[in-house]
């Protein structure tokens, strides 16, 4: 017996959910007993693919019908890990940057202060976490994927498509507009996100290499952000400084000065590969023909 379509895409989506939120579950209460940043980096990703499950039921949900809101259940959980991952990320950069000046290690002992402190602050989070909100929203969530069908899966994903990619080939980006830059960050993301789960119901290889390109540009421009967000750190971190005249002082200035100006030149070549994308097609197939992420849904 030929096995049901929809019932098959439901039933994947709602063990993927199931699955994810499992395991959020056992990360997180052991990230509460361990602290350690490896089991809060773990519950923050799956957190993410449980919000690729909800953004899916929002693209597919009716547009009468009102956002039932499941996301606010993690959304202090997120922030909260998303705030010691930026601290993490901020070190790490430290690091493979081979800087030893005197004055970074200042620098360093503020970052591991932060740590600390934002670590507090996510165990609190954690108290304060109810595993009953779960339980009270699954019921409604598996009632709104066993309604997915693949047409409208196909319909729905198609529009958000067509409506991610119109304001990616739109960008209002200027030059040194970092705010705006991320914000295609944003999309850009948000529709890998959602496509790869698409894919795994419906796999393509076009599909695949659609979501590989994404992937790539994202991860060229999240690499930037990232020294972005270095640079403010430092910033704040001088601007709060008790004596800012002080030698080892002037050496992280002197650090911020370089991490600034390659800051620049990095956002100019961004700007440039992504006029490039844009020139030649978002998503080439081959010379002669070029594809969309809608163009492969709909096939």
């Amino acid at each position: 017996m030929k096995k049901n379509p929809d019932r098959y895409i439901s039933e994947f989506l709602y063990r993927f959910y199931r699955k994810h939120t499992a395991s959020f579950l056992a990360n997180v209460y052991k990230a509460g007993i361990t602290g350690a940043s490896k089991d809060i980096h773990k519950a923050r990703l799956d957190v993410k693919k449980i919000m690729a499950i909800l953004d899916l039921l929002q693209i597919v949900r009716s547009g009468k019908e009102k956002d039932p809101g499941y996301e606010r259940i993690f959304k202090k959980l997120y922030q909260a890990s998303g705030s010691i991952r930026e601290i993490q990320v901020n070190q790490l950069l430290l690091t493979k940057s081979g800087v030893g000046a005197t004055g970074l290690s200042l620098y360093r002992v503020e970052l591991q202060k932060q740590e600390r402190d934002r670590t507090r602050e996510f165990l609190q989070v954690i108290r304060k976490f109810r595993e009953k909100s779960l339980t009270h929203i699954e019921g409604k969530i598996r009632k709104e994927i066993f309604e997915i069908t693949s047409r409208s899966l196909k319909k729905k994903t198609s529009r958000y498509v067509d409506t991610k990619t119109a304001f990616f080939t739109k960008r209002p980006v200027k030059v040194n507009d970092e705010k705006a830059l991320h914000t295609v960050r944003q999309h850009l993301k948000e529709l890998s996100t959602v496509l790869t789960l698409v894919l795994s119901v419906k796999f393509s290889e076009k599909f695949e290499q659609i979501v590989e390109r994404l992937n790539a540009t994202e991860i060229m421009i999240g690499n930037w952000h990232d020294h972005v967000v270095l640079a403010d750190s430092i910033t704040d971190f001088l601007d709060r400084a008790a004596k800012p005249s002080e030698q080892p002082l002037e050496q992280i200035r002197n650090y911020l000065e370089t991490l600034v100006e390659s800051n620049s030149k990095e956002f100019v070549r961004i700007n440039s590969e992504l006029d490039r994308m844009i020139d030649t097609g978002l998503f080439p197939d081959h010379q002669d023909k070029m594809h969309t992420p809608a163009d492969v849904l709909s096939q």
